[in-house]
């Protein structure tokens, strides 16, 4: 008898937070012989790598017939086309419906609420399937990403919910009166994988593309240019600490952010007009982000808003402090006074101390950093992660796991 699967649902496959831990667990838990489907609902650069790992259904295959061709332009004009975008919707959802139907899906895991909409229409006929929700997001992200109706609906069909910080679970406690007593509180970080990673690293990366010199002392962030990430408070703390430390060779590195992102053109015309733009450098969203990384000396995480930063946990694993803001989601957790800084919300002048007080002290540097890899390794132990994920999966869909991981 054919086992029964997971279907796990990704809003996108973009090079981000959320999605790198997808993969990860995917990677996984296919070592351990979990059967599972993937409903990948937009596509992204680690499509190939998620296709590598499971099989997947694509939400976004379509072949409607664009306006803009003859045949559109003829539909348009005797009305029809609005009919024929209609009737090709639904011939598309009967395809996902049909390919989902055929996997033998037992248990949904939802990754992201930013799944909401999808679940709430397309998955329809999945809802009286047991479903886990991976929660990444904050009040910001719920609404930017979801509808209230849609996030109230995937609530309340959760069965259990994880957390990825206590922040991020006490938030949807409160909230939404969701039952503690089905909250888990972890998040997933494969140390070994990134670790190996770490060891294959293009270490003078910034020398040899950015020219920055060899003894620079940088000061990173990274993610999407967004107003949640705050770029803007980052070029501000960059111009502080550079006025306070010259002539010391400071360097502010931006990985994420390009000219695809809305406010790219403005923070890059702050950078500009405070005369810094051979000082802060912003690099646009790249694989080779761990290289860049590497190169960091200290990690500012500059978000208004961040849930539990997967980029925290990678910095933390290379030994490099961070400084935050507290009340900003789950990064002060993990940092709290021994690995880097957490600094009164937005308060930028207690930021830029922060980090001129490391820039001028490597020996604290190196211990703060040497903490924070040592408690990534207690407390996000990949082992037990993952054990505490099948275990959840277990109570609702009973799996045969290999010997070696049961």
């Amino acid at each position: 008898m054919e086992h029964k699967k997971i279907l796990f649902v990704s809003h996108d496959a973009n090079r981000a937070g959320s999605q790198l831990l997808l993969l990860q667990l995917l990677r996984l838990l296919k070592e351990r012989g979990v059967p599972m489907h993937l409903l990948l609902c937009s596509g992204g650069e680690l499509e190939n790598d998620f296709a590598e790992v499971t099989t997947i259904t694509r939400l976004y295959q379509n072949n409607q017939v664009s306006p803009y061709f003859i045949p559109g332009k003829i539909l348009k004009k005797i009305n029809l086309h609005k009919l024929y975008e209609e009737h090709s919707a639904q011939r598309e959802n009967e395809r996902v419906v049909g390919e989902l139907e055929a996997q033998n899906i037992g248990l949904v895991f939802i990754n992201s609420i930013a799944n909401a909409a999808v679940y709430y229409e397309t998955l329809r006929f999945l809802h009286h399937l047991p479903m886990v929700l991976f929660v990444h997001e904050l009040a910001m992200s719920a609404r930017i990403y979801t509808h209230e109706k849609h996030l109230n609906f995937l609530i309340k069909k959760t069965d259990h919910l994880i957390a990825v910080a206590k922040a991020v679970a006490n938030y949807y406690v409160k909230k939404y009166d969701f039952p503690i007593q089905h909250v888990s509180t972890f998040t997933l970080i494969d140390h070994d994988h990134i670790d190996e990673r770490v060891r294959q690293v293009q270490t003078d990366i910034l020398e040899k593309t950015y020219k920055i010199p060899n003894d620079a002392i940088v000061i990173g962030g990274c993610g999407n240019a967004e107003w949640r990430k705050g770029n803007d408070l980052f070029n501000w703390i960059a111009r502080n600490v550079i006025k306070n430390t010259t002539p010391l060779p400071v360097y502010f590195v931006w990985v994420g952010a390009g000219p695809q992102h809305e406010i790219y053109e403005l923070i890059e015309s702050d950078i500009r007009q405070m005369g810094l733009s051979d000082r802060i450098i912003l690099i646009p969203p790249t694989p080779q982000a761990l290289d860049y990384i590497n190169r960091f000396d200290i990690l500012l995480l500059s978000s208004r808003e961040d849930p539990y930063p997967l980029v925290v946990l990678e910095a933390a694993l290379q030994e490099i402090p961070v400084v935050c803001f507290e009340d900003a989601g789950g990064a002060p957790e993990l940092i709290e006074s021994d690995a880097g800084s957490v600094v009164p919300y937005l308060d930028i002048t207690a930021a830029s101390e922060a980090i001129i007080q490391l820039v001028l002290d490597p020996e604290l540097r190196q211990i703060m950093g040497r903490k924070g890899r040592q408690k990534v390794l207690e407390r996000h132990n990949t082992d037990k992660s993952v054990g505490n994920i099948e275990a959840i999966i277990q109570k609702y869909l009973p799996l045969i796991v290999s010997e070696q991981h049961h």
